[in-house]
């Protein structure tokens, strides 16, 4: 299983540059991960993909679904990224949700 962290630059900030929060929470410096962005599927790659289709009703959650899908419901973003609707406010009952297989070939794509 692939953690949506990997790959992730990290940038330790001194106290010098953000001085008033690190003296409120008695640090020296903090670790910062910057976001990674993931490029969203072409159309070919979307193509040498297995798809199903949901409908997105009042009480699904990607969480939920990665969990039927996948067997893990940390894999949510999964479902979120390959739709670009990344979070459960994004959809509306009715939506049509592409669940993409085999989540190693989608995982490989950002390792």
């Amino acid at each position: 299983m692939s953690s949506r962290y990997m790959n992730k630059i990290s940038t330790r900030k001194t106290s010098e540059q953000i001085k008033d929060l690190l003296q409120t929470r008695d640090l020296d410096s903090i670790k910062i991960i910057d976001t990674l962005y993931l490029r969203p599927f072409s159309s070919e790659e979307r193509a040498r993909l297995q798809i199903q289709t949901v409908v997105w009703q009042r009480s699904t959650r990607l969480f939920k679904l990665a969990h039927h899908f996948y067997g893990d419901s940390r894999l949510w973003w999964v479902i979120g990224w390959f739709n670009q609707s990344p979070t459960d406010a994004d959809y509306s009952p009715g939506d049509i949700v592409y669940i993409p297989f085999p989540l190693e070939e989608i995982t490989r794509r950002i390792s």
